[in-house]
């Protein structure tokens, strides 16, 4: 879901009072006084609403972009969400996470708003990657943390995220053992040569 912005009168009215959430520039000493932070927060406005119409069209990578340039002039925290959103359905669970973690970053978030974020960067975190492993030749045994897979390479595996150790046997030829770090549901794909026993 996106967050859309209070109504303009609405939204104006608590961005002068500096009411938290309110659409309000950056740093107004820096404008060009109450009209350039109008424009500003008009323009920012605009942005969004072109952002909205983008991300129901399924042009999430342009959505990001306007939602982006929104917070940028302006916008309140909760572009950061809505960039968030769009890099989710970008299949971007590592660019997601890092626009949750600037939106947490902000101070005028609301409790129920913060946890909600915090439970999708959690989400983001922990979603399971899928190893696929192949060898030359292929037929090998292949165990994750000890465990075995069940059937020989080339095979393709769920794990969890974080870190892992690959070990990969075939009779006759040496062991293999490798770290490997599943993040962010990132497809994992390691292919190796066995070297034949003796050599």
């Amino acid at each position: 879901m996106l967050v859309r912005w209070l109504p303009r009168a609405l939204a104006l009215l608590l961005a002068t009072s500096c009411a938290p959430n309110a659409a309000r520039p950056r740093d107004p000493a820096s404008g060009a006084g109450a009209a350039g932070a109008h424009k500003s927060l008009d323009a920012a406005r605009e942005l969004d609403q072109a952002g909205v119409r983008l991300f129901k069209e399924g042009r999430y990578a342009d959505a990001e972009r306007h939602f982006g340039a929104a917070y940028r002039l302006g916008g309140p925290s909760s572009e950061l969400w809505n960039v968030a959103r769009c890099r989710e359905r970008l299949d971007d669970a590592e660019g997601a996470a890092r626009a949750l973690e600037e939106y947490l970053a902000q101070r005028d978030l609301a409790p129920g708003d913060r946890t909600e974020a915090e439970r999708e960067a959690g989400a983001l975190r922990a979603r399971p990657s899928l190893l696929t492993v192949t060898t030359t030749p292929s037929g090998a045994a292949v165990t994750v943390d000890g465990k075995p897979i069940g059937e020989p390479t080339p095979v393709s595996v769920e794990v969890a995220a974080g870190s892992h150790s690959l070990t990969v046997r075939r009779d006759g030829y040496s062991t293999e053992t490798r770290p490997l770090e599943a993040r962010f549901g990132r497809a994992v794909i390691v292919s190796l040569e066995l070297a034949r026993e003796g050599r």
